[in-house]
């Protein structure tokens, strides 16, 4: 099974399912299942697939990147099942102590900012309390916040007042009581805008911070 971090929420339902099931040795690279059946399933990230993996064994490969989508290999050799997507309620009934044992999906948020500023557009701010009620309900939580500027100004103004914003944002959900466990701050800069625009182009969907509590 090959995979970056967001797959892991595949890995971990692998592994506990396996567990259930029959018993499975795995690595980072390949799944090795045991004489029994085994069924691995990608689950979804939020709205969207927490990513593509690939299942493989002696018998053969197949690749997961639909959410739900599953395959089922049967023993140690045997070829890997082609891919079927499953109804959310089935998986959710079949692998329900699997799921429950698993940390929930990481939660994502978009502030946006006035022009050249840490200020947040009134509706931006009015979201700081729900994120303040996500983190402490995950306790212990994990936050990162990444700031952004538009392409108004040069490189290393954008990347300062990005690193600006992602700690205003920081300070803001402190105040509210947010603590999490471990606390990321970052900037994009200019680098990495949410809509493409010339050098030098206001626009205000690129003056940002993305927010992830996990």
């Amino acid at each position: 099974m090959k995979g970056a971090a967001p797959r892991c929420l595949l890995l971990a339902l692998f592994l506990l399912a396996g567990a259930l099931l029959s018993g499975c040795a795995t690595s980072r690279k390949s799944v090795q299942p045991s004489a029994r059946p085994s069924v691995i399933v990608l689950l979804p990230e939020g709205d969207h697939p927490s990513g593509e993996v690939t299942v493989s064994n002696a018998g053969g490969t197949q690749v997961l990147n639909r959410s739900w989508q599953s395959v089922e290999i049967p023993g140690t050799r045997g070829r890997p099942s082609g891919p079927v997507v499953l109804e959310q309620k089935a998986v959710q009934g079949a692998f329900s102590p699997v799921l429950a044992a698993m940390p929930a999906p990481p939660v994502h948020f978009l502030l946006y900012f006035k022009l050249d500023s840490t200020e947040l557009l009134p509706e931006s701010h009015a979201l700081l309390t729900g994120i303040a009620t996500t983190i402490r309900e995950r306790s212990p939580a994990q936050l990162s916040v990444v700031g952004h500027g538009d392409s108004v100004g040069s490189v290393r103004y954008n990347y300062q007042l990005g690193l600006r914003r992602a700690a205003a944002v920081a300070d803001r959900l402190a105040s509210q009581g947010a603590r999490p466990a471990s606390l990321e701050t970052s900037s994009r800069g200019k680098a990495d805008p949410q809509v493409p625009t010339p050098d030098q182009t206001p626009e205000p969907r690129n003056r940002r911070a993305e927010v992830t509590v996990r």
